[in-house]
């Protein structure tokens, strides 16, 4: 039997676009360009894939112009072995009259929980999966992250024990309504001496309504295969106002 809780909670409805969808420096440092990089793409995507746990912080900022009108943040927590996954997010954005998406989730191999708070309409739900059934821990923040290998112009530069991708292309892919036109792309990775990633920042430059837009997508990665996977604060005392203690909700699934 599948033990579920659904709350839905409406205290407000408002209907508003937003434009988010979803040290130092070593005196030589070495460069490599496209035809000679220290290691291939099979490699990094070894590196990546093998990696037990991981805590991430991700931002997304969007600019239209230069000015700042929308921003998300991610704070999260992952661990493939033990199959927790926690995260929570943040975004909001002044495009059309404003608007902002708050969630809170949390996962074990039993079990999940989940809040969210879109402009005012929230909604819960605490669930143990059925027979069968279990998280999803294929999708993270690092998916496909080895493919700026593929990418135009790539640079290589070893620098402070870190390795220092630098990567551009015409194109590329901005998410959002209205979207006519990605025409340029940058990344940037740093990787540690065994292909493990520090900081990812993606910029995307695209028009969108008539007008030049550009989204900066930058992550942290903290903690590689030493990850501490708790549920998010917030979302074990909102459940615990609905008469659901979430330790021990997940302990009986």
């Amino acid at each position: 039997m599948k033990a579920r809780y659904i709350g839905l909670l409406i205290a407000l409805i408002v209907l508003a676009a937003g434009c988010i969808s979803g040290g130092g420096t070593s005196p030589s440092p070495t460069t490599t360009t496209t035809g000679d990089l220290p290691f291939t793409q099979e490699d990094m995507e070894k590196a990546i894939t093998s990696l037990k746990s991981y805590e991430y912080v991700m931002r997304v900022d969007s600019y239209n112009g230069t000015r700042l009108v929308a921003q998300l943040r991610t704070e999260g927590a992952i661990d493939f072995e033990k199959k927790l996954k926690a995260v929570s997010t943040l975004s909001n954005s002044t495009v059309g009259g404003g608007s902002y998406y708050l969630a809170y989730y949390y996962t074990t191999s039993k079990g999940y929980a989940s809040y969210i708070d879109r402009n005012g309409t929230v909604t819960w739900e605490a669930a143990c999966y059925g027979p069968g059934e279990g998280p999803n821990m294929n999708s993270t923040v690092l998916d496909g992250l080895w493919k700026v290998l593929d990418m135009e112009n790539v640079r290589v530069i070893e620098e402070d024990g870190y390795y220092l991708i630098y990567a551009n292309e015409t194109g590329g892919t901005a998410i959002g309504t209205n979207v006519t036109n990605a025409y340029r792309t940058r990344v940037e990775v740093k990787l540690t001496k065994d292909l493990i990633p520090v900081e990812v920042k993606r910029t995307v430059y695209y028009e969108k309504n008539g007008a030049e837009w550009v989204d900066v997508t930058t992550i942290e990665i903290k903690n590689p295969d030493s990850a501490t996977v708790e549920p998010p604060r917030d979302l074990i005392d909102y459940l615990e106002e609905q008469g659901i203690d979430l330790g021990e909700f997940l302990g009986k699934c």
